[in-house]
């Protein structure tokens, strides 16, 4: 494994007849899962128990049981999975280059017109789903055509330099926002404002840099050396959610809260908590993963992550269903967290096992062929022999 490795020539692509797809890495599969379980959950909990209005229901306040859901959610759900999703876009456009490298066409104008078909395609989804992210991905995605023959050093640097200024944009959000609405007008600047706000637009940025920097080393494979890797993942990680939260709960108890300055600061300290529990989570995975007995029960989440665009957008359609009789048949008291953690169970249970189906007669999931032919320009085959 080449510790620094650079593109001395400009990257090549598949044939234009679309060659078979190159070896697999299982486990980003089953890490894309994960990602996708974690995205449906912070989705369907935001489209059902937000209807609650305050959170309380019809019955009065929370229970401590439920208390203590919403803040197991809070810590180690929302805002977590979407970083991995990212990170996971860049290391795929790595593996790209690298099987690419031996075909002798250049790459790069055809990852821009699949970036092209994304944007179209996500701007479609964003008509019906407000939470959607693959628009910003089309154009986020540009970057990773500017950087990709930096050396491994200054990837890391980037992707630090985005996430800094991910941090600093929470944190100055109000006059970032008067900025914005002053320079492009309302309509637009918080058009703009709110693409940029949760940290969306840099943490995208930061993590499709840090996947192009992972897939360049090759952190993925199964050898010793990134076994250690990710260990000492693990350790920073840790040390670095609990000395987050510990700092800020200081923090907060001196200024008190509701303050200003500690509103301010949450958001910042939310966003560096996201991302340690999101370092957590990707490199546990990949430690249990390696492990037999472990593998077998994660493998189930790897048809979800190989259809992965597909899931996504089956999602949306399925909380848009549900959110409809939802409203029809529930009504605005909405319905008790419990029951609502035990349908987004159920349902993701079913959309691995439609995934799993698929695959078992199909190669690629349906918009993943839509995207593959429409990439070539030519109808790529899609049935298993």
């Amino acid at each position: 494994m080449q510790a620094n490795p650079t593109f001395s020539s400009e990257p090549v692509a598949p044939s234009p007849a679309g060659p078979a797809a190159p070896v697999r890495l299982e486990a980003v599969d089953a890490l894309r899962g994960f990602a996708l379980l974690g995205i449906w959950l912070v989705h369907f909990l935001i489209t059902f128990v937000g209807q609650r209005g305050d959170g309380t229901g019809p019955a009065g306040p929370p229970s401590a049981g439920e208390t203590a859901v919403r803040l197991a959610i809070d810590t180690f759900v929302a805002g977590k999975f979407f970083s991995i999703f990212s990170l996971l876009f860049g290391l795929g456009f790595a593996l790209q280059l690298r099987s690419a490298g031996a075909k002798g066409q250049p790459y790069t104008a055809r990852f821009v017109w699949r970036l092209a078909l994304l944007g179209a395609l996500g701007w479609l989804h964003r008509l019906l789903f407000e939470f959607e992210i693959l628009h910003i991905y089309a154009v986020v995605g540009l970057l990773l055509v500017l950087v990709y023959r930096w050396r491994n050093a200054w990837l890391l640097f980037a992707s630090g330099l985005l996430f800094v200024g991910g941090l600093g944009f929470a944190f100055w959000l109000a006059p970032v926002t008067a900025l914005f609405t002053g320079a492009f007008g309302e309509a637009v600047g918080s058009f703009l404002v709110d693409e940029f706000s949760g940290f969306r637009v840099f943490t995208v940025a930061a993590m499709f840099v840090l996947g192009l920097y992972l897939g360049r080393r090759d952190a993925f494979a199964d050898t010793a050396a990134n076994r250690v890797f990710f260990n000492r993942v693990l350790v920073v990680a840790a040390v670095g959610f609990a000395g987050a939260k510990l700092f800020y709960s200081q923090f907060a108890s001196v200024v008190g809260a509701g303050i200003g300055p500690a509103i301010r600061f949450y958001d910042t300290f939310f966003t560096l908590k996201s991302l340690a529990v999101s370092a957590l989570y990707l490199a546990g995975m990949m430690q249990l993963y390696r492990q037999p007995l472990f593998r077998r029960a994660l493998a189930w989440l790897g048809p979800l992550g190989k259809m992965g665009l597909s899931t996504y957008v089956l999602q949306s359609l399925c909380l848009l269903l549900f959110a409809w009789c939802g409203r029809r048949y529930v009504g605005a008291a909405g319905l008790p967290l419990q029951v609502v953690l035990g349908a987004a169970a159920l349902l993701f249970a079913a959309q691995a096992a439609a995934a799993h189906a698929w695959l078992h007669r199909f190669r690629y999931g349906p918009l993943e062929w839509l995207w593959r032919s429409a990439t070539y320009r030519q109808w790529q085959p899609m049935r298993r022999k």
